[in-house]
């Protein structure tokens, strides 16, 4: 259709001026013109519509690969590791095979940095996890909307920089711009009067350089305001546009949960709604963008101060709309990590849970508990329950026996549980809390740390931390490996019995089984657990299943012998 609307507009025109000049060749042309611009419109509404389509099939595509637990090559995030470097390197939250690659579904760079913060923090506002659980659950339910949005924040294409520069120019103040404000209505009207005059006669054609060069001067005394509006602005039209898409969809949807609905009020400006808002910007940026080409520039500047025209009327709208920018971004920066974990609620749904908030005590109870991250076909799960203050869990088994993946399922499940998210457990109950944790301990050659002086620092921010928020989880797992066993010994119990007097909550995995014997000296406050190994058939046989007491075997000496390490 657009190669036939094309050719009849040129095949009548090419009449028209070569053969008759009739306006019936004329009128069809002027047809054939209307027709082609009318059916390229429809042309570039179908490209979207089919570009949105072909990002919905890649979301499903990519959630099939999700169920199977293939998520390899998505992105990483392993530049938020400098968020909570402790937390991070001990649950897996960011690099290859994290929390974050398996379940981010955010593809604005605000979205990623909302949901990688929120994997880095507590949430202890019991009322605030009960709305985003309200909210998550609620997004579960709305798939077309959730990939609507999904499918248009595909099509954002940022550079990394485009908001940053925006909030940088709305952070600078709003000018008085009275003498370009009437310059921007005189300046034109001369211009335009005085090439009248020059079409009537009136004036020769030279005296237009009179207006030119009033107007270049106009324009180059606030080069340097201009220039600085754009350096911030310049080239950000298409993200802004985009964005605007993004929340006029959350605009649009109707949402019953309490959270959801009052993100949805806040984006609404005066007698605007911020989409209208951000259009409007999108807009007046796409006009600006024109002064990449120089000769079009030179021309509008040269008779109708168009630099100033733009740069008046972004003063305008900065004045008007710049204190609600930040709140509107932060909303959409809210949603997406919700929608990330709804996605998750609902690829899971046979194998999670809404947790319980448990506020009467510093309690945890969990039923059937595994760690999301492993396949339900291989995932082992378990159930615990510990509570009241002190309380240490002291967890002993042999090597690969589950000890350490037992305190990642518990942590990772208490971080989904804080950001409103369904635990992958049958049920859960938690008290809101703060993780701190000493598992992967890195010395350092820069700072000349040892790696037994490096666990030392470490342990010694767990305790105060403990001692300025009782509301702590303290997980700890094999410390003082840098040491000899008496010390070893010695120091874990010393640690243990100091975090016993500060009140803390610990979860503790070791190799020692001389630490269960704690238990005996506060049978009020410790807990042994264990996970054993069993031989069979000259193989070891792990059910990765957690018990009661103290483990009785060991298998190191066994693995050596079976690798011809030792006789």
């Amino acid at each position: 259709m657009r190669l036939l609307t094309f050719v009849i507009f040129v095949s009548f025109l090419a009449l028209y001026v070569f053969h008759k000049p009739s306006s019936f060749f004329l009128g069809f042309s002027l047809i054939g013109f209307l027709s082609f611009i009318f059916v390229v419109k429809i042309d570039l509404k179908l490209v979207s519509k089919l570009k949105l389509i072909e990002n919905k099939f890649a979301l499903n595509k990519g959630e099939m690969r999700y169920l199977k637990h293939d998520f390899d090559d998505q992105y990483s995030g392993i530049e938020y590791k400098v968020l909570n470097p402790h937390l991070v390197d001990d649950f897996d939250i960011f690099g290859k095979g994290s929390l974050f690659q398996y379940m981010n579904r955010c593809f604005t760079k605000l979205g990623k940095d909302r949901f990688a913060k929120n994997l880095c923090q507590s949430e202890l506002d019991s009322d605030i996890i009960l709305k985003k659980q309200a909210a998550i659950n609620e997004l579960s339910k709305k798939n077309n909307f959730v990939q609507n949005f999904q499918a248009n924040a595909m099509l954002i294409s940022e550079k990394g920089e485009e908001l940053k520069n925006l909030q940088n120019w709305l952070n600078e103040p709003v000018r008085k711009l009275r003498f370009l404000k009437i310059a921007s209505i005189v300046c034109p009207l001369i211009s335009l009067f005085w090439i009248v005059a020059i079409v009537f006669g009136l004036l020769a054609l030279n005296s237009l350089l009179l207006p030119i060069l009033m107007n270049m001067l106009i324009v180059g005394s606030n080069k340097k305001l201009i220039n600085s509006a754009h350096s911030h602005l310049g080239k950000s039209s298409s993200v802004l546009k985009k964005y605007g898409v993004l929340i006029k969809l959350v605009e649009e949807e109707s949402f019953e949960s309490t959270y959801l609905a009052e993100l949805n009020k806040k984006l609404s400006s005066q007698d605007m709604k911020a989409s209208q808002v951000l259009k409007s910007l999108s807009r007046l940026l796409n006009t600006f963008d024109l002064r990449f080409n120089w000769m079009v520039s030179l021309t509008l500047n040269a008779l109708f101060l168009f630099d100033i025209q733009i740069l008046f009327q972004l003063n305008r709208w900065k004045g008007k709309y710049k204190q609600f920018i930040p709140n509107w971004f932060s909303v959409l920066s809210e949603v997406e990590p919700l929608m990330s974990f709804a996605i998750f609620a609902f690829n899971s749904k046979p194998y999670v849970s809404y947790p319980e908030i448990l506020d009467s005590d510093f309690k945890f109870k969990a039923q059937e508990m595994g760690h999301p991250l492993l396949s339900p076909l291989v995932r082992v799960n378990n159930s615990v329950e510990f509570g009241g203050t002190p309380c240490v869990n002291i967890i002993t088994g042999a090597n690969m026996a589950g000890k350490s993946t037992f305190l990642r399922t518990l942590a990772t499940n208490l971080i989904l549980s804080m950001n409103g998210a369904p635990a992958c457990a049958k049920s859960f109950g938690f008290t809101p809390c703060e993780i701190m944790s000493s598992i992967k301990i890195q010395d350092s050659l820069s700072n000349n740390e040892s790696y037994f002086y490096a666990e030392l620092l470490r342990i010694k921010k767990v305790i105060d931390h403990v001692r300025n928020q009782p509301k702590t989880l303290v997980i700890l797992d094999e410390i003082l490996r840098g040491t000899n066993t008496k010390d070893k010994q010695l120091g874990s119990l010393g640690l243990l019995e100091k975090l016993i007097s500060l009140n803390a909550v610990v979860m503790i995995a070791t190799h020692d089984l001389v630490i269960g014997e704690l238990e005996d000296k506060y049978p009020d406050h410790v807990n042994n657990k264990c996970f054993e190994v069993e031989l069979e058939d000259d193989q070891l046989v792990f059910d990765y299943k957690l018990k009661d007491g103290i483990s009785q075997k060991l298998n190191a000496s066994f693995l050596m012998k079976k690798m011809a390490i030792m006789d």
